[in-house]
């Protein structure tokens, strides 16, 4: 039988996903577009490549046309961007974090300065209205998680004033590109309220009120419990300890934490489950009733109910979309094999939600689908199925192992190489903590969050806690096996060569599992996906000397790499307890360039825009030599560094602590301590920072000052010797106006000086006048603040130059796109909105946002919810 037989939709499928993923990804340069528009028509030509060619120029067409309707819902004019603007908005959805509280706002409308009356309904609020949504950081809430506690809930109406910007995002080898990733989810504006905020109107609908009954129920659990339940019912994530987090990532289990196809997919079994068992109970009904469809419907309706109660997040509305159209496939059963009805899923999908293209969620669903069926147990025809309760549950643990192993193994090489990591425990973690969750803790925890919707408090009470007691045992068994030797293995990006050809293996054997041959399929998936792994962890340094001061906002963090692989890193700023702080960003970078280990970590000072992020760069590094710290008295003294130091020996290194004189040595990497002397006690803690003096491969040195100020920069130049010439210097205190004094920059006069500050700071760093005296002394002065400051130290006189913006080719073209439709036809704001009211303008906006500072907590927010 000819394939297209068997897979009606298979070259539908591909020529529509391939025409969507090339308009919206940029897997294709923009350039090339026309060429592929042309291939298109070029097919329709032959009478064998019509559908695929018909199908590819649709999808073409439909994937820019969704573009280009995200460019307008991404648009903002300058009038919002204009000082401080007071708004007027529906909160649609509330995230709590420690200290605050993220509200995303919908129907955002900009009210006059003067306007202070609250409209009587909503159809009737002033002022000009945003086309996409926004997100408002509201400060001073402590530590609650909860969305009514003190605070707002969805569905509420807010008046509430804000310096807004654009999503802006940081320029580092590699890094996440959260422009995007705001573009996709039409978060137009970001900005953090300025005054108290007020409630205009409360109305929260049924499903709000339901949500928060649940998170009342769980409000008694211990709360690495509620974290979890809360997690796996409400799809919030933000109650998770960092830790337990960690644990999950170890060994491979992530995916429990965000509701997605498993989550769905273990709904809708329950539902089906408990519908068998109920109509079978009489035989009338068996007669009267299709039992398999009615079960099958009563499971796609409790998966939908569930995926309600999680407030609709898009993996749950992808993967209850897959589920719908695995229904339809058991109803259509003999038309068309279960593959076809995976791909009419996945045309479905990209057809209601073209940006689902560029998904790792969506395509990490599919893959797993995928291969469970093609790996799905059957037996040969004729043979009769075991009748012992012994047989049946062997089949059943076989079909168990089969299932995970097939759907770990295919999607292990792109989630890799997505975020680095190889879990080397994650199939029996899968295959001990899938079955709890879902034959136990997922039941439970829906059962309990039913009755607390419901208002049945008391009932719902030791229902959860029994789940809780469920998950608790599962961090417990999650925690053994990240204790085992070589839990994570880092990896740095893998070359495409090698992710395709591990690809055709995983497709040689699926091809081959499918015409029945299981047990050369399994040889053949296990040597590609072994083969694989050997080769993923291998490290790729630099050609050149290089060192790199990393953007990471207004903080310190920077790295000394040489072409033998030995790497010197310095400082990580951040909130340790965060999920995504400047240790993050340091290891991506460092991970982007080819480096997955540090040979030594020197921390300056145990402040936190310094050391905050120290322990999660450790901690996604597959080894650490050493560790430099300052030795006096306060740094000795530190909770945060005595755990550092911990964490740093647990992990193999050796922890040295250095003072002045000192000269410590990596290879090739030479350094002299020039500051501070042993047991240094000064009132000012940024006095006591280590000061390093490094020599470069090129004969030139680098002075790494931390954060000294003018007593200490006196003492360093007063030094027997005096510091001496250094071709490239860091910015004492980030430009501070209390450093780099006139001695100092006197006596190393650098070629190249760079400041280390956020943008748009508060501290206006580097002071203007600071700048002028680098300057004056013959400096170039950079500034991470526009980017990752890349220093090729290998040649006599050292070139650099900012990184590369992160920023997507497709969104840059369709945000132009927009702008000159709106140029031509609607070029002032206020006329645009009249327009809109009209019905006139549905297709306009305005501007690309533009890149400007943001906080730290829009890429904190933003990487939990990846």
């Amino acid at each position: 039988m000819r394939p297209g037989a068997r897979l009606p939709l298979a070259l539908p499928a591909a020529g529509w996903t391939a025409g969507v993923a090339l308009a919206r990804v940029d897997a294709v340069p923009a350039a090339w577009l026309p060429w592929v528009a042309a291939l298109a028509l070029g097919l329709l030509a032959a009478p064998r490549t019509r559908a695929l060619g018909a199908w590819l120029l649709a999808g073409l067409l439909w994937g820019g046309a969704n573009l280009l309707w995200d460019a307008r819902l991404a648009h903002v004019d300058e009038a919002w961007l204009a000082g401080e603007t007071r708004v007027r908005a529906e909160v649609a959805k509330v995230r709590r974090g420690p200290g605050y509280a993220r509200l995303r706002l919908e129907d955002v409308r900009r009210l006059p300065r003067a306007m202070s009356a609250a409209p009587s309904s909503r159809n009737d609020a002033p002022g000009v209205r945003l086309a996409g949504s926004a997100w408002l950081y509201v400060h001073g809430y402590g530590h609650a998680h909860e969305e009514g506690a003190g605070g707002f809930r969805a569905g509420d109406v807010i008046e509430a004033a804000a310096r807004w910007h654009r999503p802006s995002n940081h320029r580092n080898p590699g890094g996440f590109d959260f422009q995007a990733w705001c573009f996709d989810r039409h978060v137009a504006l970001i900005g953090s309220a300025r005054g108290p905020v007020r409630l205009v109107r409360r109305a929260p609908g049924w499903l709000q009120v339901a949500r928060e009954r649940v998170r009342e129920a769980l409000a008694v659990l211990p709360p690495e419990e509620r974290g979890l339940l809360a997690a796996l019912t409400l799809a919030d994530r933000a109650a998770i300890p960092p830790e337990v987090e960690r644990l999950f990532a170890a060994t491979g289990t992530m995916h429990l934490l965000a509701i997605s196809g498993l989550h769905v997919g273990m709904a809708a079994g329950l539902g089906f489950a408990l519908a068998w068992w109920g109509l079978t109970r009489r035989e009338a009904w068996i007669i009267a009733v299709p039992v398999r469809g009615a079960s099958l419907l009563t499971g796609l309706a409790l998966a939908a109910m569930y995926a309600a109660l999680a407030g609709w997040p898009l993996p749950a509305r992808r993967a209850l979309m897959m589920l719908a159209a695995g229904v339809a496939a058991w109803w259509a059963r003999g038309v068309a094999p279960p593959l076809n009805s995976l791909l009419a899923a996945l045309m479905l999908i990209l057809l209601v939600d073209a940006a689902a293209a560029g998904s790792l969620s969506l395509w990490l669903s599919f893959l797993a689908t995928a291969a469970i069926l093609l790996w799905r147990p059957s037996a040969p025809g004729g043979e009769a199925p075991e009748a012992s309760d012994a047989g049946r549950m062997r089949r059943w643990l076989m079909g168990a192992l089969g299932v995970t192993a097939a759907a770990g193994l295919t999607t292990l090489p792109l989630t890799a190489h997505v975020f680095g990591r190889l879990p080397l425990y994650g199939l029996p973690a899968n295959l001990v903590v899938v079955p709890m969750y879902g034959l136990f803790i997922l039941p439970l925890a829906l059962a309990g969050a039913g009755l607390a919707a419901l208002g049945m408090t008391g009932a719902a009470a030791p229902v959860l806690a029994l789940a809780g007691r469920g998950a608790g045992w599962t961090l417990n068994v999650l925690g053994w096996f990240a204790g085992l030797p070589h839990a994570v293995i880092w990896t740095p990006p893998t070359p495409p060569w090698l992710g395709l050809a591990c690809a055709a293996g995983l497709a040689w054997a699926g091809l081959w599992a499918w015409r029945g041959r299981g047990r050369a399929a399994a040889i053949v998936a296990l040597a590609s996906v072994f083969g694989w792994g050997l080769l993923a962890a291998r490290e790729y340094p630099p050609a050149r000397a290089l060192f790199a001061a990393w953007d990471v906002g207004q903080g310190a963090s920077s790295a000394l790499m040489l072409p033998e692989g030995r790497v010197l890193a310095v400082d990580a700023p951040g909130r340790r307890s965060s999920r995504f702080n400047g240790g993050v960003l340091a290891a991506e970078a460092l991970r982007a360039l080819g480096l997955v280990h540090v040979d030594a970590l020197a921390v300056t000072h145990a402040q936190s825009d310094h050391m905050g992020g120290a322990a999660s760069l450790v901690a996604r590094l597959n080894r650490l030599g050493e560790l430099w710290l300052p030795d006096t008295p306060r740094a000795r003294r530190h909770s945060g560094l005595r755990a550092l130091a911990a964490q740093a020996r647990a992990k193999g290194a050796i922890v040295r602590w250095l003072a002045q004189g000192d000269a410590p040595r990596l290879g090739r990497i030479r350094a002299r301590v020039l500051w501070p002397p042993r047991g240094f006690a000064p009132a000012n803690p940024n006095n006591a920072s280590l000061v390093l003096s490094l020599a470069l491969p090129n004969g030139e040195r680098m002075l790494l000052p931390g954060d000294i100020e003018a007593r200490a920069e006196r003492g360093i130049v007063q030094a027997d010797g005096g510091p001496g010439r250094h071709a490239v210097a860091l910015m004492p205190h980030h430009g501070s106006a209390t450093s780099s004094t006139p001695a100092l920059v006197r006596a190393i006069r650098p070629r190249l000086v760079i400041a280390q500050t956020g943008r748009g700071n508060r501290y206006g760093f580097p002071r203007p006048e600071v700048a002028r005296r680098w300057r004056k002394a013959g400096a170039a002065v950079a500034n991470t603040a526009n980017g990752a400051v890349l220093v090729d130290v290998s040649r006599a006189a050292p070139a650099w130059r900012y990184a590369p913006p992160v920023r997507s080719e497709r969104r840059a073209w369709a945000a132009r796109m927009v702008a000159a439709l709106a140029a031509r036809w609607c070029p002032g704001s206020d006329r645009c909105e009249t327009l809109r009211a009209r019905g006139r303008a549905s297709i306009l906006g305005v501007e690309r946002p533009r890149e400007k500072g943001g906080p730290d907590a829009d890429y904190r927010d933003a990487w939990g919810d990846l």
